[in-house]
């Protein structure tokens, strides 16, 4: 919900100061196909079409791969407005992701205040789920964790990380950016 409420806003900002729908047919992403690619396996991983995708013991192997793949592809396109922004979030959460064996600690008290029980009752009995391990002494990098509550106005929210917020920040400014990039060539309109 937070992600479409923020990007639904780039876009507005992006449209009322100038912005021009048609501009994003001219927007080329170099290998977008590693980032589809990425966000297919990662919706086969964790969520209920995909489950048994893969063995439980390759979740965390395959999901930092997923997330390699996402930065090869930022890297390629670091000219983008707002994808060093980007990328700088997804850095911070495979920094995390990284030191705690392909899995991000989640507070279960963030979890519990964002109104995600269930989710938070599965991580406290079964210490790890999907893509997240149970936050405690023993991870790594807490403070860059998903324990960031954020609810918008209804009675679910979810937990972020600091690295999500710094992402979603520079998909904002990508989407308004892309809505403001004039093809190559393209004369600004005489105004009488």
């Amino acid at each position: 919900m937070l992600v479409l409420a923020v990007l639904g806003v780039a876009l507005v900002s992006s449209l009322l100061t100038g912005g021009r729908l048609e501009y994003a047919r001219n927007w080329q992403l170099k290998g977008l196909w590693m980032a589809l690619g990425a966000f297919a396996v990662q919706t086969a991983l964790f969520t209920q079409w995909g489950t048994g995708f893969v063995g439980e013991a390759l979740v965390p192997v395959v999901y930092v791969v997923t997330l390699s793949a996402l930065v090869v592809f930022l890297v390629v396109n670091r000219r983008v407005l707002g994808v060093p922004i980007l990328l700088a979030g997804l850095m911070l959460n495979m920094l995390v992701i990284s030191a705690n064996a392909g899995r991000m600690p989640a507070s279960v008290a963030a979890l519990t205040g964002a109104g995600r029980v269930e989710e938070a009752d599965l991580l406290r009995l079964r210490g790890a789920a999907a893509n997240c391990i149970l936050m405690s002494d023993f991870t790594r990098l807490n403070m860059l964790g998903d324990n960031i509550v954020i609810r918008l106005g209804g009675p679910v929210g979810s937990a972020y990380s600091v690295g999500d917020l710094v992402a979603l920040a520079g998909e904002a400014v990508v989407v308004f950016g892309v809505l403001r990039a004039k093809p190559a060539g393209h004369q600004s309109e005489e105004r009488v």
